[in-house]
């Protein structure tokens, strides 16, 4: 299929480097404007709305046969047509969950280069753990459509679930529960049917696994457990306690603090 141009947000200068980043199911690049404000003194940084979320374009019915596949062809794209452009000297690739899985797909396949990898609790999944994804979707359209027709409260209601997270990115996230593809939701499908261990045993890029040890977290510390006795040289897992799913959002400063370490130990001062 043809890979879908889909919109970026873009900020900074890539004095140190380029930074993508992906977001999860239902949300937007709105959504990540947080890791603009802390990296663009230093790095460009992408925020990308996913095909069908955002500003970018709703699935095609053909993309809509293997959605997951249009997810990651679409964002290889992004990275390959800016790189291609204009190549940043050191490349960081990050996404949460969905984005997360994305990301992992793309780098674990070699459909766009980049130097490390940032996974915040990816929607890798084993044999065991894997969803109903058309429970999932329709949970989601309704979560999404009641979000929508509340937002002012749903936009406070968040922020006292998540009382580090900004009230810029809060109204991002409600934003983007107006602007995903319905269509998408209902044919969902965050990850690859490749099984967690086979994703990460392929990546060759040094790569930072983040998680929490919170009730609705997809690793936690069963799945860190297990990725850690795989022994993979480029893969380093690290769990923050308290960390709920969404890991940036619930304990920010140790999750850009690990971030920062990680680049720092390849060589860049981030």
């Amino acid at each position: 299929m043809t890979p879908a141009k889909l919109a970026i947000n873009t900020s900074g200068t890539p004095t140190k480097g380029r930074i993508y980043a992906l977001h999860g199911v239902t949300d937007n690049a709105a959504a990540l404007c947080d890791v603009s404000e802390r990296w663009s003194g230093e790095f460009e940084v992408v925020c990308i709305d996913a095909l069908g979320h955002g500003c970018s374009p709703r699935f095609t019915p053909e993309q809509l046969e293997d959605p997951f596949e249009a997810l990651v062809q679409s964002a290889a794209a992004v990275i390959n047509r800016i790189e291609a452009d204009d190549p940043a000297s050191f490349v960081l690739l990050m996404g949460h969950s969905m984005g997360g899985a994305t990301s992992a797909d793309i780098v674990s396949r070699g459909l766009a280069h980049v130097d490390a990898l940032v996974l915040e609790d990816p929607a890798l999944f084993t044999a065991d753990n894997r969803r109903d994804s058309k429970t999932f979707g329709e949970h989601l359209v309704k979560w999404c459509n009641h979000v929508t027709d509340n937002l002012g409260h749903e936009v406070e209601q968040i922020l006292k679930g998540y009382p580090l997270w900004s009230r810029a990115e809060a109204t991002g996230w409600a934003q983007a529960k107006v602007q995903v593809d319905r269509n998408f939701l209902s044919n969902i499908a965050v990850s690859s049917a490749r099984t967690r261990n086979e994703i990460l045993e392929s990546l060759q890029t040094p790569t930072l696994l983040i998680t929490g040890d919170g009730d609705d977290v997809v690793i936690g510390p069963a799945g860190v457990a297990d990725i850690d006795k795989l022994g993979l040289e480029k893969v380093t897992t690290l769990l923050i306690p308290t960390a709920r799913h969404c890991v940036r959002r619930s304990t920010p400063e140790p999750f850009y603090a690990a971030i920062e370490s990680f680049i720092a130990q390849l060589g860049l001062k981030g």
